[in-house]
């Protein structure tokens, strides 16, 4: 222990032969005494006193690259535990298993320390000094703007403008809108999702504008968010995103900030007590009903089944026109009944819109021509797509707080539209998720990367992450979705009624200046990843040629 016995009795310290009191140390001593240490610790006792402490310790025990465990100090286990870069632990049986796991994981197999490096690369006291900079600047911008429109007011109340124009010509280079631009941001990017990240990434790098980034969770990438969680496996923490498009332009525009790691995706589906691959093929059908058919018979065996409909109103219809009902029994009613809470037959025919059926053993859940995922994850892609001098992000943050402190020129917003209109028309329904985590003692969990469950266990699926990210751990870590009515909004419900508000909302949007709605939640309709970064290029596209067209008006 290290560090000055004060406001306490040493006689009351424990006393062990390999316990060592060696007092305080200068700063330029301390580097000798933790290159020997296998481990810090932050062993606070939880009080009052240390409700609301910052401990520097924390990033300062990382960046030497020590393992840490410290008692669940809010500012520790808030980012510090919850990215699993610090053990926490309150009871002395948790510090010591958390020590003795702590130091088994510090290899370079568990990639624990690269997450270290990638997180303080984040946190550097020069990123913070530059943000509080950026901070002060577009305050004292926004200042000068106020005192300069007041003083221009009155100028002019006084017929005196001209004079004032003559000094700024002969005493300042630029006028004052020039002068406190530097100071503003040009574009306010309201969520770091797909959709705000791309959109960020173009307006800066192709027009050279300042983007200010916004979120209120504490990290980028939206609900594609991935981490190592505590035995250092890559998860994804909003549950598993698998990446697949036919647009090349997509696929190219994303490589400019990922490699990639060939990938597709497969699913299985427990039914009657089998696990059968889905969508439903060749082989589903043999198994599920003990049969030997060819891919040549499979089309009349499907016929036989199908109940056709002369009108297709609802999801139920969709499905039974296709492969009758005792399938849309085993592989869908269930299943539906849970994600959405709602009965097919009461569900908008958009729900499943189309129904993926093969007469072979393709047992591919895409077929798209780019299936692939990030090599090194989500994360990492979305931080070099943001990592531009003209990108600032702050986390944490509600955008409301800062709109009148942070003056920006325009919005690009991919929010809730009915939070963004304070609810006028009331609440647009979304179905949640809640995700369950767990980390199990062996290398593999399950027979597919994803196993549905069409039946009466609460939860849709789990998830194995090692199968979509491909890496090796001795350990491995699955998720299990369990559909929420509340919570995080995932799902757009659709069914008219919901429709008919939604374009309320959008009327408002489209009647707003200066702010770009884009992105699920602001449109209220389900993308997948693709469609939300195409979405996304469009808009700036619209931006882009806004802009082309702001400049040649101005130069005329």
């Amino acid at each position: 222990m290290i560090g000055p016995v004060v406001k306490i009795d040493p006689a009351t310290l424990p006393r062990r032969d390999n316990i060592h009191y060696l007092g305080g140390k200068s700063y330029q001593e301390l580097p000798a005494y933790l290159v020997g240490w296998d481990l810090a610790m932050l062993p606070f006792a939880r009080n009052e006193s240390t409700r609301f402490i910052s401990p520097t310790k924390t990033p300062e025990y990382l960046a030497a690259g020590k393992p840490v465990v410290s008692t669940s100090i809010r500012d520790v286990v808030r980012p510090y535990g919850q990215e699993g870069l610090v053990r926490i632990a309150d009871t002395v049986a948790e510090f010591v298993s958390a020590v003795e796991t702590a130091i088994k994981e510090d290899c370079p197999e568990s990639g624990w320390l690269a997450k270290v490096d990638a997180f303080l690369k984040q946190i550097s006291w020069d990123r913070t000094w530059s943000s509080m900079m950026q901070l002060i600047d577009s305050a004292l911008a926004t200042r000068l703007q106020r005192s300069m429109a007041v003083y221009l007011t009155s100028l002019e109340e006084q017929g005196t403008t001209d004079s004032l124009m003559d000094g700024f010509s002969t005493g300042i280079n630029q006028s004052p809108g020039i002068v406190t631009r530097d100071f503003l941001f040009d574009y306010l990017v309201v969520g770091a999702g797909f959709s705000g990240s791309v959109i960020a990434e173009r307006i800066a790098s192709q027009l050279g504008k300042k983007v200010l980034v916004v979120d209120k969770r504490s990290h980028i990438g939206g609900n594609a968010y991935d981490h190592y969680d505590n035995s250092g496996i890559l998860v994804h923490k909003y549950g598993p995103h698998i990446f697949h498009t036919n647009s090349r332009d997509v696929f190219e525009y994303l490589s400019q900030f990922t490699e990639w790691r060939s990938y597709e995706h497969r699913v299985l589906a427990s039914v009657d007590g089998q696990l059968v691959p889905i969508p439903i093929n060749l082989d589903t059908i043999n198994k599920l009903y003990g049969l030997n058919l060819t891919s040549f018979q499979m089309p009349e065996f499907y016929a036989s089944l199908a109940e056709p409909k002369e009108y297709i109103r609802t999801s139920e219809d969709v499905v039974v026109s296709k492969v009758g009902r005792e399938l849309y029994e085993k592989f869908f009613r269930n299943y539906t009944r849970k994600q959405w809470g709602l009965d097919p037959s009461e569900l908008d025919k958009s729900v499943i819109s189309r129904i993926p059926t093969r007469t072979n053993r393709d047992d591919r859940y895409f077929t798209d021509t780019y299936q692939a995922m990030p090599l090194h994850g989500f994360t990492r892609m979305f931080e070099t797509m943001l990592n531009h001098p003209n990108i600032k992000v702050m986390l944490n943050t509600d955008y409301r707080e800062i709109q009148k402190a942070i003056p920006c020129r325009e919005m690009v917003y991919t929010g809730p539209v009915d939070e963004f209109f304070d609810l006028r028309y009331g609440k647009l329904p979304y179905r949640s998720l809640e995700f369950k985590h767990e980390t199990h003692n062996k290398p593999v969990f399950q027979p597919a990367p994803v196993v549905n469950y069409p039946n009466e266990q609460l939860y849709t699926r789990i998830t194995e992450f090692k199968y979509l990210t491909g890496q090796e751990h001795a350990k491995t870590s699955i998720v299990y979705e369990f559909p929420r009515a509340e919570g995080d909004p995932y799902y757009p419900v659709p069914r008219p009624e919901n429709a008919e508000i939604y374009k309320k909302y959008k009327a408002l949007a489209d009647a707003t200046p200066g702010v770009y709605f884009v992105g699920r939640l602001a449109t209220y309709k389900y993308y997948n990843m693709d469609q939300c970064v195409a979405q996304a290029l469009t808009v700036y596209k619209q931006i882009s040629v806004k802009q082309q067209v702001a400049t040649v008006g101005g130069c005329l």
